[in-house]
């Protein structure tokens, strides 16, 4: 009963009574050619014995070549020559019978072969005829308007459903056609979603891609594993076809992108995690109704806080960041677009400028800071590491004292992971960051809230190693490395956002938040996908050299301090840490040392003196002054 499952619907049986009528009516019709359409009662009754076991044999060699499993709005070549072979078999094998028999009840060798003619260019004209109409209506096939391109549907659940649904339809103008889906889940094999069959798992991919044309697979499970997504990937791009992803699932539950939203494959793709969960409720009670100031807001990172920001409703928002361009970016593309945009306010400030913030605080009163603003080139700031405090440092504890002086109810420092036993200037001029935040937390008169987030590398953000990967591909290579076994971690920037914003609604004061950033991720592996996602492939179409690792870098980032106890929270993907000695010198101490050590702008006394500040702090010894 199971071998007969697959063929127990109405597609089957329409197109075997549509064969078998086409059958019959060849048949008649090469009687007729035979006899100049005077047929002779005799072979009028030759007729009537012969058709019904005539039909049983040219049945069985169209199922014995699959032709009942044929997809309609598909018909090509291969399609047409596996159909005239069946036929021809079908026809020799009668013609053996004649042979055998003597010709005894058969019907005349003539008709024999009329009928294989008329039949094949009856069944190949009703294929022909459902392609055009069904692919590109009638009138778009003599226009030549309907050139579409033939896809595999990778998933088919409730995404694969949408998706399929909206290429089918005639209001579609992706120009692009679902011919079948592939799916995991062996048991919806034989079966039909939106008219479109089933027609395996998705490991049997190469199979179907010749026999039906296929050029590009759209991935339609948005819920499966990173490692899943590029394995099969993978293996499409190795048959030479395009890949084509829905949205990750995060950007769908968040609203960020529908479902029929189509694009080629991404990196964050391939290297993504589990979609993170946040409760939103949280997130909406924290934010809803409050006036929110937003530093480093043209930023990767800002930006994606003001996006997801806004989405809460505040009351009122204000966006700073020193980059004129940045903000114009921001302004144009999403504050302008949004529907709260009379709630939104901008300002190109630079932090390091005290009394200008402070009358920007007085002004606006913030009652939650986002505190973005950060260099965080690791390379520049090595050659400028006085810069590096200014900005990183300076401007944020100046920020944090403000925020602590208007009583602003919660502070987020966005801290990184190269904060933790620091090799670099912008590293440590983090760390002195988040230190500064705790000694602050626990000052005399104090009622902020304060709080650092660390957290790795954002996919896609200005000046990460993947755009420099892509620019350096669109240059036709080489691609540098650093050095083969150099890892980092990587975090899309809505879940790095989300994480951040779930452990502001977690903080009590003095917390440094980190991130679960998941496993670390070799560059050189990262290379070769990019590599692969453009099209080429290493060492034939382009290069991988190596570098050497610069001034400040690290083979690899850690996730905690060596005097830091791990503390669980209430979410499975946030952790705080907790410092078991912070430095005894107080923050005015600090500060002082600093500035001190900065009046004659000399590199080696400045990392000599945030040496004895920070005792983790051990500056890369490929750094030469």
């Amino acid at each position: 009963m199971q071998f007969f499952k697959p063929y127990l619907n109405f597609k089957f049986l329409a197109i075997f009574l549509a064969y078998v009528a086409l059958a019959i009516g060849c048949l008649f019709t090469a009687y007729l050619l035979r006899f100049d359409f005077n047929l002779p009662n005799n072979y009028l009754e030759n007729f009537y014995s012969v058709w019904p076991w005539y039909l049983v044999i040219q049945m069985a060699f169209l199922f014995a070549f699959d032709q009942f499993d044929a997809v309609f709005s598909q018909f090509r070549l291969p399609d047409l020559f596996r159909l005239f072979i069946s036929l021809v078999l079908a026809s020799i094998y009668v013609l053996f019978l004649w042979y055998f028999f003597r010709g005894e009840g058969m019907p005349p060798r003539s008709v024999i072969v009329t009928n294989l003619l008329l039949y094949f260019m009856a069944i190949a004209g009703l294929r022909i005829f459902f392609r055009i109409y069904q692919n590109e209506g009638f009138f778009d096939w003599l226009s030549g308007r309907g050139m579409q391109e033939n896809v595999a549907i990778i998933g088919a659940g409730e995404v694969g459903a949408v998706i399929g649904a909206d290429l089918l339809s005639k209001k579609s103008t992706l120009g692009i056609k679902p011919i079948f889906y592939l799916d995991d889940s062996e048991a919806k094999v034989g079966r039909y979603l939106n008219g479109i069959p089933i027609l395996g798992t998705v490991d049997s991919l190469e199979k179907w891609v010749d026999r039906y044309a296929i050029s590009k697979v759209i991935i339609a499970f948005p819920s499966a594993s990173s490692k899943r997504i590029r394995s099969v990937a993978e293996k499409a791009r190795s048959m030479g076809l395009a890949v084509d992803s829905v949205p990750a699932l995060t950007d769908l539950v968040s609203g960020r992108a529908s479902v029929t939203q189509i694009r080629p494959i991404k990196l964050e793709d391939l290297l993504g995690r589990e979609p993170v969960e946040l409760n939103f409720e949280n997130i909406r009670k924290m934010l809803e109704g409050q006036r929110i100031l937003i530093t480093g807001a043209g930023g990767s990172i800002g930006r994606e806080l003001v996006a997801q920001t806004l989405k809460q409703e505040p009351e009122a928002l204000l966006c700073l960041d020193q980059s004129e361009i940045a903000i114009f970016n921001l302004k144009f593309s999403l504050i302008d677009q949004h529907p709260l945009c009379e709630k939104v306010q901008t300002c190109i400030l630079d932090l390091k400028q005290t009394a200008y913030m402070r009358y920007q605080i007085e002004q606006f009163k913030p009652t939650i800071i986002f505190h973005a603003a950060a260099y965080k080139h690791v390379n520049l700031m090595e050659d400028q590491p006085e810069e590096a405090l200014l900005n990183n440092f300076f401007a944020s504890v100046e920020l944090m004292q403000l925020a602590s002086e208007f009583s602003v109810e919660r502070f987020i420092f966005i801290s990184t992971d190269k904060a933790i036993n620091p090799t670099s200037v912008m590293g440590v001029s983090k760390r002195l960051a988040e230190i500064a935040l705790q000694k602050l937390q626990i000052k005399s008169g104090n009622k902020t809230r304060f709080m650092a987030v660390r957290f790795g590398n954002v996919l896609g953000s200005s000046g990460s190693v993947i755009n420099i990967f892509k620019a350096q591909i669109e240059q036709g290579g080489p691609l540098t490395v650093t050095d083969s076994e150099v890892t980092r971690y990587f975090m899309t920037v809505s879940e790095a956002i989300g994480l951040v914003l779930e452990s502001a609604t977690q903080g009590a004061g003095g917390e440094i938040f980190v991130l679960d950033m998941g496993k670390p991720i070799k560059i050189l592996e990262l290379a070769r996908q990019m590599i692969a996602l453009s099209g080429l492939k290493v060492g034939v179409d382009i290069d991988i050299e190596f570098s050497g690792l610069k001034a400040g870098e690290k083979l690899f980032e850690e996730v905690q301090h060596f005097d830091e106890v791990h503390r669980q929270t209430e979410h499975a993907r946030i952790f705080k840490f907790v410092p078991h000695n912070q430095p005894e010198a107080s923050l005015e101490v600090i500060e002082s040392s600093l500035r001190h050590s900065m009046i004659n702008h000399d590199s080696s006394s400045i990392k000599a003196t945030i040496q004895e500040l920070v005792e983790e702090y051990i500056p890369s010894s490929s750094h030469k002054d």
